[in-house]
């Protein structure tokens, strides 16, 4: 789970659906990579998240796996 992601789409008030549209992901594909273990986000999507939705932070603290 990428809870940093999570905890900072909540911080901007931003749903699944108007982060995966302003990112151009669908927002099935943008849910699925939030929430089951075993996908992940490629790097030209982090890539994509990061600049549309948090250009202030890094890619490192955003997408860091919190596996447990």
């Amino acid at each position: 789970m990428y809870d940093n992601l999570s905890k900072q789409l909540k911080a901007k008030g931003l749903s699944i659906n108007a982060a995966a549209a302003a990112c151009g992901i669908p927002e099935a594909t943008f849910r699925g990579k939030m929430t089951v273990l075993d996908r992940s986000f490629s790097i030209d999507e982090a890539i994509r998240i990061r600049d549309n939705l948090f250009p202030e932070l890094k890619l490192t603290y955003l997408f860091r796996r919190d596996i447990s």
